[in-house]
């Protein structure tokens, strides 16, 4: 029993170690993690918008396999915040970049960018038109969709009706 109670001990105390050794890399962690959560929401949204422009195209829901994506860069994220935050401290320790801090930045630039070409996909709103010059409409890439021939089904449907 003794054994154990000292096996437990020594566990919780290197937990409690990497702990405080890491903590300065939280702040760095929990930001990136809000950036590629809104990230999601936006994918969400752009999904909904599929589903309400081309009806039958997507299903608007957001699916289990998404969700292993968005675990999967998470842990990307963590690991690399780590690992460039014990490069700077113990590596470069006199290098005047916070190398951290440029790897959160690029994260969230990254994220953001992503959220601009999720909010401007599939959607009529002048600012989106404009932003499409420069950003990738992914709604073909994200749903597996041919937004070409969608577009012209309805084209076709409402010139259907208009002749009716």
């Amino acid at each position: 029993m003794k054994l154990i109670q000292t096996l437990i001990q020594w566990i919780l105390g290197l937990l409690g170690a990497m702990i405080a050794c890491l903590e300065p890399t939280f702040p760095f962690i929990f930001i990136c993690t809000v950036a590629v959560l809104f990230d999601c929401y936006t994918a969400w949204a752009l999904s909904r918008r599929v589903k309400k422009k081309y009806p039958g195209a997507n299903d608007g829901k957001f699916k289990s396999h998404y969700a292993g994506r968005v675990f999967v860069t998470l842990l990307k994220v963590y690991a690399l915040t780590i690992l460039v935050f014990l490069i700077e401290h113990f590596i470069f320790e006199e290098l005047p970049v916070k190398l951290a801090n440029i790897v959160a930045g690029a994260v969230c630039f990254w994220q953001i960018w992503s959220m601009l070409e999720n909010e401007s996909s599939c959607n009529d709103a002048k600012w989106a038109k404009i932003a499409q010059r420069i950003l990738v409409d992914k709604a073909e890439r994200h749903f597996d969709i041919d937004l070409h021939e969608l577009k012209e089904k309805k084209e076709k449907q409402e010139e259907n009706e208009n002749n009716s």
